[in-house]
C-alpha cells in the first residue's frame, strides 16, 4: 500500500520544492509577509460574520425558525467554523491552517503518488528488465532462410549422387569461428558449403547462455526441416519440377510435399522468437545488476522530478535487451548460377509456389512510386534517378531496425549529420588552402572556390542545424518537459496559497443549497484536486508519450523518404533535395514531440475539461507561448530592434 501522507526524503527534489514555498519553521519571511494579508482577511471574515448573525438573528425573529427561511440549515454553523479556522494565521509562522492542509495534504499525497508511479515504472523496466520496447518477431525470417539453406544442400547432395558430390551440412548447433578479437569476432555459423551459402549470428561476449539458447532454438528449426528439404530433394533433381496450381495440388495431396508447410514455418518462426525473448529477459536480468540497482535507488530518492533525467538510462536498459533480440543473421543466399543450379532454381520456385498462397508483407521503395516518371526522362536520369533515390532513402532513415529504439536511431542519424557537416568543413578549408596559391590566383581558381565555399556554408550549416536538433535537442525534450510539468505545479501551489485565504471567506457565505460545500467553494476543492493530481498526470504522461513517440517516428522514418522521394520521378535527388527532405522530416519529429511530450506539461491543465470545467489558459498555454515565442527569436537571425531612438538623426540611413 501506498502511504499518502508520509514524509518524503529529504533528497526529494519536489519536497524541496514544497518546502522553499512552505517551510515547518518560522523563519520564513514569506510566511510573516503572507500574514499581514491573513490578518485582513481574517479581520473583514469577522465583520462578515457579526452582520450573518444579526441577519440571522432578525430573520430568526421575523419567521420564528432559527436563521430564517433562507439560511435554516444544518450546514451553515459548519461552514463557518471551517472557513474560520482555514483562515486564521498562525502565529508562530504566520501560514494559516489551510496552507498546512495544502502542503501537508494536497502536496504531499500528489508527491508520494507520483513517486510511487515512476518507482513502479523504473522498477518494472530496470529492476525485473521489462523493456520499454516490445520485441521484434522475425521467427518465420529465420525459419525461411534456414529451409532455403536446408533444401539448397539436400538438391545438391540427391543430384551429386551420380558423381560422387556432396554439400557440406552442417551440425544443428552449428559451430563457432573467429579468434574474438578485432576484426575477428566470434560467430556460430552453418555452412553449406560455396554453392548453398551459409548464415551466422554473432556471439556476444560474455553471454555464452544467451548465444547458446540462440544455437539450440536454430538447432530446433534445422532438425525440423532438414526431413522436409528431402521432398524438395527429390522433386527437383529427378523430376522437371512443380510449375502450376495444378502441379501443385496434386504433389501436396500426394504427400510429396507437406500440406502444412507455411504453418510448419510460422510455429517454427512462434517458437524462435519465444526462445530468443526469455532468453534476452533472462541475460538482462543478469547484467549491470548494480547500476540498475542504482538508477531503481535514484529514482527513490529524488523522486518524480528527476524523470526526465533517467530517461534515456532507461531506455538504453532496455535496449540490452532489443540489441540481442533484434540482430538479424548474416546470410550468404544460395547461388543458382553453380553446380546444379538448374535443379536448385527449381527447387526454390517450388517453395515460392507453395508459400505463394499466404500474403506476404510487400517491401515499396521510393523507386517503386516514381518508376512512372523515370520511364518519360533521359537514358542518363533513368540511370542516375534509382541510385540517388535510393541513397537519399536510406540517408533519411533513422535506423534500419523498425523494432529497434527510435530515439536511439534519430540520435545516430544526428551524430551522423554533425560528423558529416565537420568533414564538409574540413574539406572546405583544405580546398580554400590549396587554391591559395600563385598559380590558383592566375587561373582565377581562388575566387571559384571562395563563391563555392559561400554557398556551401548554408547547405553545411543547415545540415549541424539539423544533426543537433536530432542528436541533442529532442532527446533532451523529456527532461525539458517534466521541468516544466514541476515549475507549472510550483506555480499552482504558489498560486494557491494567496488564492487559498480568499476561498476560505467563500465558506463564510450562507449558500441556500442542501450540501455542505455550496456552489461558492466548488470550483476551488476542484483546483485543490487538480494541483494534488498534476504529479502523477505528468507522470502518466512521460510513461505513455515515449512509446507513442517511439511508434510514431518509427512509422515516420518507413514512410517519409518513400513519400517524398517517390515524388520526383524523372529527377536526380540532388543535395538540395536531400536536405529539404531531411528539414521538413526534421518538422514533423519536433511535431510528434511536442504533441507527445508537450502532454507531460499540458495535462493537468486540459484533464479539467473532462470534468466540465474550462480546460485552457492555465500553465500549459503560458509554457507553449514561451516556447514559441523561444523558437520565433531564434528564427529571426538577429537581435531585436532595442528602440526607435537609437536610430541615428539627420535623415534616412543610406
Amino acid at each position: 500500500m501506498i502511504d499518502l501522507l508520509a514524509e518524503p526524503s529529504s533528497t526529494n527534489i519536489a519536497w524541496q520544492w514544497v518546502s522553499a514555498v512552505l517551510p515547518s519553521d518560522g523563519t520564513s519571511p514569506w510566511g510573516r509577509t503572507l500574514q499581514v494579508f491573513t490578518s485582513v482577511l481574517f479581520f473583514l471574515a469577522g465583520l462578515g460574520l457579526a452582520f450573518g448573525v444579526v441577519s440571522g438573528i432578525v430573520s430568526s425573529a421575523y419567521t420564528g425558525k432559527v436563521l430564517g427561511d433562507k439560511w435554516h440549515q444544518i450546514w451553515v454553523p459548519l461552514r463557518i467554523v471551517l472557513g474560520l479556522g482555514l483562515l486564521a494565521p498562525l502565529p508562530e509562522t504566520g501560514f494559516s491552517s489551510v496552507h498546512y492542509l495544502l502542503r501537508d495534504v494536497v502536496a504531499k499525497g500528489g508527491i508520494n503518488l507520483a513517486d510511487a508511479t515512476w518507482n513502479t515504472f523504473v522498477g518494472a523496466v530496470a529492476g525485473d528488465g521489462v523493456p520499454i520496447v516490445p520485441h521484434s518477431t522475425n521467427g518465420s525470417t529465420v525459419a525461411m532462410a534456414t529451409l532455403r539453406h536446408e533444401i539448397c544442400a539436400a538438391v545438391y547432395n540427391q543430384a551429386g549422387t551420380k558423381f560422387g558430390w556432396t554439400a557440406p551440412v552442417p551440425l544443428p548447433m552449428g559451430k563457432e569461428s573467429g579468434l574474438g578479437v578485432g576484426g575477428y569476432d566470434k560467430r556460430a555459423v552453418w555452412s553449406y558449403g560455396p554453392t548453398c551459402g551459409q548464415f551466422s549470428y554473432s556471439v556476444p561476449d560474455g553471454r555464452g547462455k544467451f548465444s547458446n539458447a540462440r544455437r539450440e532454438a536454430v538447432a530446433e528449426i534445422i532438425s525440423a526441416f532438414r526431413p522436409e528439404a528431402q521432398r524438395y530433394a527429390r522433386l527437383a533433381a529427378e523430376t522437371t519440377g512443380v510449375s502450376s496450381a495444378d502441379g501443385m495440388t496434386s504433389a501436396i495431396s500426394t504427400l510429396a510435399l507437406s500440406p502444412t508447410l507455411v504453418q510448419d514455418i510460422r510455429l517454427a518462426g512462434s517458437a524462435f522468437d519465444k526462445t530468443i525473448a526469455d532468453a534476452a529477459k533472462a541475460e538482462v536480468s543478469t547484467l549491470d545488476t548494480d547500476s540498475r540497482a542504482k538508477l531503481v535507488a535514484a529514482a527513490q530518492q529524488q523522486g518524480f522530478l528527476a524523470a526526465g533525467l533517467y530517461w534515456r538510462n532507461l531506455a538504453q536498459v532496455s535496449e540490452l535487451t532489443t540489441s540481442l533480440t533484434n540482430e538479424r543473421m548474416e546470410v550468404t543466399a544460395p547461388s543458382t548460377d553453380g553446380d546444379f543450379g538448374q535443379a536448385i532454381d527449381r527447387a526454390f520456385s517450388i517453395l515460392a509456389l507453395q508459400v505463394s498462397g499466404e500474403a506476404e508483407r510487400v517491401n515499396l521503395s521510393a523507386n517503386d512510386f516514381a518508376s512512372a516518371g523515370d520511364e518519360s526522362a533521359d537514358f542518363l536520369t533513368k540511370l542516375l534517378a534509382p541510385l540517388a533515390r535510393s541513397m537519399a532513402e536510406w540517408a533519411a532513415t533513422s535506423g534500419a531496425d523498425t523494432d529497434a529504439d527510435a530515439m536511439s536511431g534519430l540520435i545516430s542519424s544526428g551524430h551522423a549529420m554533425i560528423a558529416a557537416g565537420w568533414a564538409a568543413i574540413a574539406a572546405g578549408g583544405t580546398l580554400m588552402v590549396a587554391s591559395s596559391n600563385w598559380f590558383s590566383s592566375a587561373v582565377g581558381a581562388g575566387g571559384a572556390a571562395a563563391w563555392f565555399m559561400d554557398w556551401s556554408k548554408w547547405v553545411i550549416g543547415g545540415l549541424m542545424i539539423l544533426g543537433s536538433l536530432r542528436a541533442y535537442v529532442i532527446p533532451m525534450m523529456p527532461f525539458v518537459f517534466v521541468f516544466m510539468a514541476g515549475m507549472a505545479t510550483l506555480a499552482a501551489l504558489i498560486e494557491a496559497m494567496i488564492a487559498l485565504p480568499l476561498w476560505c471567506m467563500k465558506w463564510l457565505r450562507m449558500d441556500n443549497g442542501g450540501d455542505f460545500a455550496g456552489e461558492s467553494v466548488r470550483m476551488g476543492l476542484l483546483l485543490i484536486v487538480n494541483i494534488a493530481l498534476r504529479p502523477v498526470l505528468a507522470v502518466l504522461a512521460l510513461c505513455a508519450a515515449y512509446p507513442v513517440f517511439n511508434a510514431t517516428l518509427g512509422t515516420l522514418d518507413r514512410l517519409w523518404p518513400m513519400a517524398f522521394l517517390g515524388q520526383t520521378g524523372g529527377h536526380v535527388v540532388g543535395l538540395v533535395g536531400f536536405v529539404v527532405m531531411t528539414a521538413m522530416h526534421m518538422y514533423l519529429v519536433w511535431y510528434a514531440c511536442v504533441k507527445g511530450f508537450g502532454q507531460i506539461w499540458s495535462l493537468p491543465d486540459r484533464v479539467l475539461a473532462w470534468v466540465g470545467q474550462p480546460g485552457s489558459g492555465g500553465e500549459a498555454s503560458m509554457a507553449s507561448g514561451a516556447m514559441g515565442g523561444m523558437i520565433a527569436i531564434a528564427g529571426r537571425g538577429g537581435m531585436p530592434k532595442l528602440s526607435g531612438g537609437m536610430i541615428p538623426k539627420g535623415g534616412k540611413r543610406k
